[in-house]
């Protein structure tokens, strides 16, 4: 069976990344990892005390977001769905996890939290679609016109 990972952000179109990537799982009868990065350097947590965050923290963010994670997986019940929360760079640990969970296909969005509506492609996304050895879905983010 081929498996599908599927990079979530949880910007405010992740929901159609994931919906995309489960479309594609659903007609490919593949198995899906959620995959999300916290990205130690772009997601700078302060401590309670001021600073940086300890590792008792960042943990316990690791421990929200694979939760998160498995209340979107528990949604599709006809997928086999597994979920994968690290901290590390997202452009580059996005890759390694494709090769260390053997994916066959990943499937990201166009833009990330930062938005940056006036580029065609965020620069994660970019990074990922330059340098991965699998085929890459790559969602478009959809904006509302007013």
């Amino acid at each position: 069976m081929s498996k599908i990972m599927i990079a979530v952000d949880f910007s405010s179109y992740s929901t159609s990344v994931v919906a995309a990537g489960m479309e594609l799982a659903k007609s490919t009868k593949s198995s899906v990892v959620l995959l999300s990065i916290l990205d130690k350097v772009g997601e700078l947590i302060p401590s309670i005390e001021g600073g940086s965050a300890s590792s008792e923290e960042w943990e316990n963010r690791v421990q929200d977001v694979a939760t998160r994670l498995s209340v979107i997986a528990e949604s599709y019940d006809d997928i086999s769905v597994s979920v994968s929360a690290i901290i590390g760079d997202p452009k580059k640990d996005i890759l390694e996890q494709t090769i260390e969970q053997d994916i066959q296909t990943l499937v990201v969005g166009t833009h990330g939290r930062t938005g940056l509506d006036h580029l065609l492609v965020g620069s994660t996304a970019e990074f990922v679609i330059r340098h991965s050895t699998i085929p890459v879905l790559v969602v478009p983010y959809k904006q509302t016109k007013h």
